[in-house]
């Protein structure tokens, strides 16, 4: 229980300094998307490059497999039944791509330590390839764009590099693979924060689209992932709490600026994205108990 609230006050801290802050000094939308691109270029890629820089070669490719497998699963799903539930294609990319990263890695690290860290950067690589493509093909019919989107995606990259070195016995200094550990050790508070910047920004106008994405987020993907990956990963292992805890995130921030390039109605993904970050936040307590 100490665990559990521990984990509880590390999260909403960040996010009602946040939001706090966002009532008080009213910062501007560019102020919101420098902080944001310094957490995806800078902090986070550091969290999961070192995260992801250890393991032996069999219980990497074991895990990589395992991430992969039930990333493609949820997502499957989530497509399909939102597509059935929507018939909304902007709807659908928010229901399919989730918030793989920002919100799972402070969850996953206070209550499973850094190897969980791993799982979620190895989720986080064939979340980020299946929304950057998705993306242009539903909204626009264009699989190249989506290409470059996933082509200039910095923890991509971290993931892959860590995974890589990794693999082939590089070593890298201890002192370095510890600085990059300390400072992206940042990125999850840091993301909470930025994550309370826009409390002030939802638009309650949205709220029957966000609940068809709620359905699809909160209900029929965690449903999926507790039916199914069981066939995929071991039951009660940290990968398994791991892919349920991804099943049953919010549309990823990412995917708002993806509608915002393709979509006529950018903002209306935007309030959609918000709104359901803040109520999976408020659900975070009785996740914590099941999956802890």
């Amino acid at each position: 229980m100490d665990k559990i609230l521990s984990a509880v006050a590390e999260l909403y801290a960040p996010v009602a300094l946040g939001a706090l802050y966002s009532m008080v000094a009213k910062p501007d939308s560019g102020f919101i998307r420098a902080l944001s691109r310094a957490l995806l270029f800078s902090f986070l890629p550091l969290l999961l490059f070192s995260s992801t820089y250890s393991g032996g070669s069999e219980e990497l490719f074991a895990e990589l497999a395992q991430m992969g497998a039930s990333a493609m699963l949820i997502a499957a799903v989530s497509l399909a039944s939102s597509l059935a539930l929507t018939r909304d294609r902007e709807l659908v990319l928010l229901s399919t791509y989730v918030n793989a990263g920002y919100l799972p890695i402070p969850v996953a690290y206070a209550l499973w330590g850094e190897r969980a860290l791993r799982l979620v950067g190895f989720y986080v690589l064939f979340n980020a390839s299946i929304g950057y493509t998705l993306a242009p093909l539903l909204l626009k019919g264009d699989l190249r764009s989506g290409l470059r989107e996933l082509a200039s995606f910095p923890p991509l990259y971290a993931v892959l590099s860590g995974l890589a070195l990794s693999l082939a016995g590089v070593k890298i200094p201890n002192l370095l693979v510890d600085t990059a550990a300390k400072v992206g050790s940042a990125a999850p508070y840091i993301a909470l924060f930025a994550l309370g910047l826009q409390f002030t920004s939802i638009k309650v106008e949205s709220i029957r689209d966000s609940v068809k994405v709620a359905v699809v987020r909160f209900a029929v993907a965690p449903l999926a992932a507790a039916l199914l990956t069981p066939y995929l990963v071991e039951v009660g292992s940290v990968a398994w709490r791991v892919a349920l805890l991804e099943s049953c995130m919010p549309p990823a921030v990412t995917s708002a600026v993806l509608c915002g390039v393709y979509s006529s109605r950018p903002e209306r993904s935007a309030s959609v994205v918000l709104l359901l970050t803040f109520v999976s936040t408020a659900m975070l307590p009785f996740l914590l108990a099941f999956l802890a």
